[in-house]
């Protein structure tokens, strides 16, 4: 398996690229593949950021695998799945789009309009997270606690690092 450090230099092209923080990528990757780029999970999720074929429909198992399109792809969805959240505080807005990243944003919009439709603060992942078990989309529940556990995890460790210096690298070296 590749050296962890190895990433370092695609993680800071995706950052300049989608304006997405270092240390947020990194704990993606960290959480998702443990820096494995031919990681494939149980549900067919392929390489370091876990990208399900079905979403990316114009690229191949190949092209998935490999460490560059798989940063830039994961990189901009997560930067989607962020940009959902647009009336939440930016912590908030990762916290959504990190749950949205790994459950699905269908999931996670319908427990925010039920946290809200039960009188209960919306913009708060810590408030809208249990309203995941009332939801129901297509007739498939989501994996609540998995989705509650990766946000938590990744928030910790990413409230942890964010602001440290990252390693030195440049972008140059992902091209």
């Amino acid at each position: 398996m590749a050296q962890e450090s190895s990433f370092y230099p695609l993680i800071s092209a995706a950052g300049a690229r989608t304006g997405l923080d270092w240390w947020l990528i990194y704990g993606v990757i960290e959480q998702e593949s443990d820096f494995d780029p031919a990681s494939e999970s149980c549900c067919g999720a392929l390489g370091l950021m876990q990208l399900m074929p079905a979403s990316f429909p114009a690229f191949g198992r190949t092209a998935l695998l490999d460490p560059a399109t798989n940063v830039k792809l994961g990189s901009e969805f997560l930067r989607e799945c962020i940009g959902i959240w647009k009336a939440e505080s930016a912590d908030e807005a990762i916290k959504f789009g990190l749950a949205s990243y790994n459950g699905g944003s269908g999931y996670v919009l319908a427990a925010q309009k039920a946290a809200a439709e039960a009188g209960e603060e919306s913009a708060q992942w810590a408030t809208v997270g249990p309203f995941l078990n009332g939801v129901v989309l297509n007739g498939k529940r989501p994996d609540v606690e998995q989705i509650a556990d990766y946000v938590a995890r990744i928030w910790r460790r990413y409230a942890a690092r964010r602001g440290s210096a990252v390693p030195a690298v440049t972008i140059r070296e992902a091209a």
